[in-house]
């Protein structure tokens, strides 16, 4: 077979849709009722169709599927596809490009994990190459406000598919007893909220060369190299702050997500994080808040909001061990379960 499809019989013009695609990839084009298929042969699909409009163009290849691609025929036309495999079968890199594009979303879904290998000390824990996976909670994640060509990750669960969802915990869970920790603050205050607190500068890691006891410096050259920063807004005041103006944007890499972020609602974050919040996809689909603990995957585990309490100086939000929200000390190591964009 030459890579040309048949023509449709019947009278009328014709119009000639080149399809660059990988040879023995199956490229198909649709219109309504009307489909026109073929093979790529050195490269390339021919593809006869009976009439010009709006086409949809997609392809299977070993059973990896492109993007679809919709084209305007109004005469002969050129068009592209790629073919990509399963997000866990993608290198970082290649996520990152297929991410800026835009298009993430034509082979991807909410939910997809891909594997992740931790090593160094992040605080108080130690990991040697504790293999995990991230998965995706949304595409494009309010992107007027936080950047487009973005995928929006959270760690972690403890399988491909099925599993555990888990966050992190140290030797000091669920104690104030430590100065080190998966603390929000050294001491009891949200002072400053998310933007001064020491969950994000010295747990999380502002940048990508601010690695050391850091998750920064814990996962993977390849997933550092790709990650993206994303602008967050949160209550940056704290001090039981209420105002729309306590709300302010950071640059991170690696963050913890927010009350409006998880529950779509502001209950003990300042009510003004809502406006330039959305609730992430994951979550807004019914996923389960319940995370456990990496340690133990049968023992459920608190884990942290980067959202300061409203209601007092001396707390953070947080996720308790049944899925709901509540407002917990600062000084307390809970669990994290941060999130990144590619």
């Amino acid at each position: 077979m030459d890579g040309r499809s048949n023509a449709v019989s019947g009278g009328g013009a014709k119009f000639t849709l080149t399809v660059s695609a990988t040879s023995g990839a199956q490229v198909t084009a649709s219109k309504g009722d009307k489909v026109v298929s073929g093979t790529s042969t050195n490269g390339e699909a021919v593809l006869v169709l009976p009439e010009a409009g709006e086409w949809t163009v997609s392809g299977t290849l070993n059973g990896q599927a492109s993007g679809s691609v919709a084209v305007e025929v109004v005469g002969d036309y050129t068009a592209a596809l790629t073919f990509v495999g399963s997000l866990n079968d993608t290198s970082w890199e290649e996520i990152s490009e297929i991410s800026t594009a835009g298009t993430a979303q034509n082979y991807w879904s909410v939910g997809d994990r891909k594997q992740v290998t931790l090593n160094g000390t992040v605080g108080a824990l130690s990991l040697s190459n504790f293999s995990t996976y991230a998965f995706i909670i949304g595409f494009n994640h309010n992107s007027s406000r936080e950047g487009t060509g973005r995928i929006h990750f959270q760690l972690a669960k403890t399988s491909l598919s099925g599993g555990a969802d888990i966050c992190f915990v140290d030797s000091n869970y669920n104690s104030s007893g430590s100065s080190t920790g998966f603390r929000m603050n050294t001491s009891n205050t949200n002072s400053g909220g998310w933007e001064d607190s020491y969950m994000r500068n010295s747990i999380c890691g502002t940048s990508k060369t601010s690695t050391s006891g850091r998750f920064m410096g814990a996962i993977p050259a390849a997933l550092r190299n790709a990650l993206k920063s994303v602008t967050k807004y949160t209550d940056n005041t704290g001090n039981a702050s209420t105002s729309s103006s306590a709300v302010t944007a950071t640059t991170d890499y690696i963050f913890l997500l927010s009350e409006y972020e998880v529950f779509g609602s502001c209950i003990y974050a300042n009510s003004n994080e809502a406006s330039r919040q959305q609730q992430y996809a994951y979550y807004s689909a019914g996923n389960s808040k319940v995370k456990y603990r990496h340690t133990s995957t049968s023992s459920t585990a608190l884990w942290w909001l980067r959202s300061a309490y409203c209601n007092d100086s001396y707390g953070f939000a947080a996720v308790y061990t049944r899925g709901n929200v509540s407002g917990f000390a600062a000084k307390y190591s809970l669990g994290v379960a941060p999130g990144f964009c590619v």
